[in-house]
């Protein structure tokens, strides 16, 4: 049975790997544009694609996709496509751990980075970086979901295994039309911003490009070292603001809207999740004065949508403004978002259930539901969203202790496993907006590798195939 789910495993990786290895044709054709080494892209094409051909064709098999395959095929897919995809930096001269360390960060959305010198890297890279962050955000296993006729019925436990937060309905009953449908939104979204920045805020056709493929992922990879802040352009600024709020709103509530159900209002996450932006970019304003209204709302959507672009240093903030970030971080993006975190779904489910809970107290026999937008939850669900928080907070706390016997302080250790685990990317002091990863010890960056990893597919996933009786089955 376990040679028989890896074999699956390796076959289904495989199936992905080869339509990987096309994406590489764009940042090979702008290495051609800019006169860069376009060998390297070539190369990790044909790489690529020999290992995902020989993967599918040599390893096929008559097997379904079971419940059980979802979580070895989920896990092993966002362990060795950023592996593949740290095969173009390993050619730009990279040492493979800070390579698989930037490709993990792309394909999880998380953004942080181990570049001193963004603007050192050749432009065909820093394509590649972003595509990488474009790719992850919608998630790669729902892109090939969308256009691989094999993933049919099994599909769903693919895409459950990738959406494993609180996104309780489909768009549509089949899931390769759900699939279809959030990339459709993801693309014309991304499109818009594209033609925003260049059009309207006159950016560089490339670096609207690269901005909007790291945007509406919530992903915060730049082709500058200053973020967003080294464009110097208050309407770009504006314009991003937009599409990382969209971006860290659940899709669903978008395809409902664009399909003429305006009473998104009525939604009690989004309306949480607009509460929560509201309060924190008060609370930024009141501790950094009214001047910095405009630096303090960018700041709040981009560290909650877990994008993680930056426009100023929020490192020599007030420690209360920085204790604001530090909480957004952990609380993310709403459910069925590109954001990462605990999500705001969760936050409010266990507000709900606290409060049910304290009415309880005063009277112990009356039966009082946990309703979310009207519906009443099952005991299975709160015990999911307390069973998940229990772990978040567990593995950021054993990996922050982990950190700090390494030799970094404490600040730095909590906020960088807040920063990978909820990939939002740029953390405070060591590893703050204006510094990197760089420095950081070779086991700490493999730690970090692993929070960005389980923070991706929000932890049980990848506990799962750690268990023993997991395989048993």
């Amino acid at each position: 049975m376990v040679h028989q789910r890896i074999r699956l495993t390796l076959h289904i990786i495989g199936s992905f790997l080869k339509y990987l290895a096309l994406i590489h044709i764009f940042p090979l054709l702008v290495a051609v544009y800019y006169g860069e080494d376009w060998r390297i892209f070539l190369y990790s094409l044909l790489l690529t694609l020999a290992i995902g051909l020989s993967l599918e064709f040599g390893l096929k098999t008559t097997k379904e996709i079971e419940r059980a395959d979802g979580f070895t095929i989920a896990s092993f897919t966002w362990l060795l496509v950023p592996l593949l995809g740290a095969v173009p930096y390993i050619f730009l001269g990279w040492n493979l751990l800070d390579a698989f360390f930037e490709a993990m960060s792309g394909f999880t959305t998380t953004g942080a980075t181990i570049l001193e010198r963004v603007e050192e890297v050749p432009k065909s890279a820093l394509l590649w970086r972003s595509l990488t962050q474009w790719l992850g955000g919608m998630g790669v296993i729902a892109l090939f979901i969308a256009i691989l006729p094999r993933l049919g019925v099994g599909g769903s436990q693919l895409f459950e295994r990738e959406f494993p937060g609180p996104m309780p309905e489909r768009l549509r009953p089949r899931i390769k039309t759900t699939a279809r449908l959030l990339w459709t939104i993801y693309i014309a979204f991304t499109a818009v911003e594209i033609a925003l920045l260049y059009f309207l805020a006159k950016l560089h056709l490339f670096d609207s490009i690269c901005v909007s493929l790291c945007t509406l992922p919530t992903g915060g990879f730049t082709p500058t070292t200053g973020s967003i802040g080294a464009f110097v352009n208050p309407l770009a600024e504006y314009i991003i603001m937009v599409f990382m709020f969209l971006a860290g709103t659940n899709f669903i509530i978008h395809y409902q809207a664009l399909k003429g159900n305006l009473k998104i209002f009525k939604n009690e996450e989004f309306r949480f999740y607009l509460i929560l932006l509201v309060a924190a970019t008060l609370l930024l304003i009141l501790s950094q004065g009214l001047g910095s209204y405009r630096y303090s709302l960018f700041q709040a959507i981009s560290i909650m949508t877990t994008t993680g672009f930056v426009t100023c240093d929020f490192g020599l903030w007030h420690s209360g403004a920085k204790m604001v970030l530090l909480v957004l971080m952990f609380i993310g993006g709403c459910g069925g978002s590109t954001g990462g975190g605990i999500k705001v779904m969760r936050t409010l489910t266990l507000l709900k259930h606290s409060k049910v809970m304290m009415r309880k107290a005063i009277s112990p026999k009356a039966v009082i539901p946990v309703k979310c937008n009207q519906k009443p939850l099952s005991e299975e669900i709160i015990r999911d969203v307390t069973s998940f928080l229990f772990l978040y907070l567990l593995v950021a706390v054993v990996v922050s202790i982990i950190l700090v016997f390494l030799g970094l302080n404490l600040e730095t250790s909590i906020s960088a496993v807040a920063a990978t685990l909820g990939n939002v990317g740029p953390g405070l002091a060591g590893v703050g907006p204006t510094s990197n990863y760089a420095w950081l010890p070779g086991v700490g960056k493999v730690l970090l590798i692993i929070c960005m990893w389980l923070g991706r597919l929000e932890l049980f996933t990848v506990l799962m195939i750690f268990l023993p009786d997991f395989w048993r089955r």
